[in-house]
């Protein structure tokens, strides 16, 4: 797809330097303001509204929301608007339900910077298995993450400068962990805001733009869809949806419950006041981004028609952003536009980076007992090395997943390339995540009898469940095409529930814990106000 835009390379090169010029620009600027671990890990809890906001629902969409979502309703229609509906309750849910609980929770349990450092401290875990099987749990779903960005990240730069697939991946890791490693998580979240608003300029003007090149004739191309192109009840077989269909939408919300790096938001939050401005903020944001790339894939119909390339687009919708970027705009524009797909893979992979590194300097037993024999400063930079090795550890995965696909192309006689698999790893590495730590987080929250076995049988039923999940696919009505979460959280649930139920209750130290957090209504004000600060 090189000759696609070989001619304009210059103009795209031009933008993406000046594009990641800003983003070193943010987090040298971001660096001097990080004095120790909790700045590197949590921005000091000084995060204000607009950043909290765009930080968390950026970080919540990946290459998927640029790359995939178009594609889903250029070549099946409106029925994808289950799923913006379930990502945006989930996130709305997750600010209203778990944000404030959360912030005052890890604040009260020791200054705890880490989910699965809370996990231990709420049920007073001395042996440390509860902190140790979480941190190697969100480091396992982290690393799947971060290999999808990267695959996107190496196939943009193969379409557009013609680069190999190796040198695409190191280029992008490179690109992701340099304003990482420099600034932390206030350069992540500062650059986050950044590329939300990239990714909102170009996601909107792309479709208005297409809406008035067809404009001669705005359903030209549409005649020959299927009756469920526009109606959100029918799929793209033509068949009527089924609860199957609304429980796997439902999965991309749940998701979110339990995305550790959107949970750092929560924690990092300047003060309680903040929350409700950031959720409202943050899913206004999504509703608008997540429309836009929907319309986007609609309005590349009557645009591809009037210049005779439909059916040619047809054969492979995936690339139908990076086809509309080349054809109906200024290499200029081109640029920006590219630059979109950048952003949505550095706003999800950075965090992940950083949530990985925090994880493994601060959760994993020998590295944690090394860690806190260091200073403070020795700290920040354990964990920035730890966030190089993670991307290494990323990028070799995907070195094996290539091995794998080639041979199973092989084997199976089928067209199998790592290039088609994003979105697989990103329902995965999202549902995974929110199936092994969203009920767990829910119910230490609201729970008090919940205790240490309770949520290690959450943690440990949630991922197997949606691991075995994935890897299933087909079923009756596509029972086994649901999103990972859904059935992760079904199960989880009434499990960590029964063997909470048949096992002691928790110490007295643990439930006066939650009473500290968690008071008498007649109390909350002056609770909230103690843990505002």
């Amino acid at each position: 797809m090189l000759d696609m835009f070989g001619e304009f390379s210059w103009w795209i090169l031009g933008v993406f330097f000046a594009y990641f010029a800003a983003l070193i620009g943010i987090a040298v600027v971001r660096a001097r303001q990080m004095r120790g671990m909790s700045d590197y890990v949590l921005g000091g809890r000084r995060v204000g509204s607009l950043v909290s906001a765009l930080s968390s629902s950026s970080s919540a969409t990946s290459a998927w929301t640029v790359l995939v979502l178009p594609a889903l309703a250029f070549a099946s229609g409106v029925v994808h608007m289950w799923t913006v509906l379930g990502l945006v309750s989930g996130v709305w849910l997750g600010w209203t339900i778990i944000a404030k609980r959360l912030r005052r929770y890890t604040i009260a349990a020791d200054e705890s910077l880490t989910l699965p450092e809370f996990m231990e401290k709420r049920f007073d875990d001395r042996s440390g298995a509860l902190r140790t099987l979480a941190g190697f749990i969100t480091i396992f779903f982290v690393i799947f993450y971060i290999s999808s960005g990267l695959i996107a990240g190496a196939s943009l730069l193969d379409t557009v400068f013609g680069l190999s697939w190796g040198w695409g991946i190191v280029i992008t890791l490179v690109a992701v962990a340099s304003y990482t490693f420099i600034g932390g998580f206030l350069a992540v979240s500062k650059t986050d805001v950044f590329q939300a608003m990239l990714m909102l300029a170009c996601l909107t003007t792309m479709p208005i733009a297409l809406v008035f090149i067809a404009a001669d004739d705005p359903l030209q191309g549409l005649g020959a869809t299927s009756l469920g192109f526009w109606n959100p009840l029918i799929d793209a077989d033509g068949s009527a949806i089924g609860p199957f269909f609304i429980l796997s939408a439902a999965g991309w919300g749940l998701g979110f419950m339990g995305s550790q790096r959107v949970v750092q938001r929560f924690m990092a939050v300047e003060s309680e006041e903040k929350i409700k401005p950031s959720r409202d903020i943050g899913t206004v944001w999504l509703i608008v981004i997540f429309s836009f790339a929907l319309l986007l894939g609609l309005a590349a119909r009557p645009a591809l028609s009037e210049v005779g390339l439909l059916s040619s687009a047809l054969e492979n919708p995936s690339g139908v952003y990076l086809l509309l970027s080349d054809i109906f705009f200024h290499p200029l524009v081109t640029g920006l536009l590219l630059t979109a797909v950048v952003a949505a893979v550095m706003s999800t992979a950075d965090s992940q980076l950083l949530l990985a590194s925090a994880i493994a300097t601060d959760d994993m037993p020998l590295l944690k007992r090394y860690a806190y024999s260091l200073t403070t400063h020795g700290r920040v930079w354990l964990g920035r090395a730890l966030l190089v090795v993670v991307g290494i550890v990323a990028a070799l995965l995907l070195g094996a997943l290539d091995g794998i696909a080639a041979f199973l192309s092989d084997t199976l006689e089928r067209d199998i390339t790592l290039e088609g698999s994003i979105a697989s790893l990103v329902a995965y590495a999202w549902g995974g995540m929110g199936a092994a730590f969203g009920p767990v987080t829910i119910m230490s929250l609201y729970w008090r009898r919940f205790n240490f076995w309770g949520a290690l049988t959450s943690i440990v039923t949630g991922t197997l469940v949606a691991s075995i999940w994935w890897g299933l696919s087909g079923g009756p009505g596509g029972l086994w095409d649901i999103q990972p979460a859904t059935p992760g959280f079904l199960f989880a649930i009434p499990a960590a529930v029964v063997v909470t139920l048949l096992t002691p209750k928790p110490s007295d130290s643990v439930v006066k814990l939650f009473d500290q957090v968690n008071p008498p209504k007649t109390e909350r004000s002056i609770s909230a106000g103690r843990t505002s600060g």
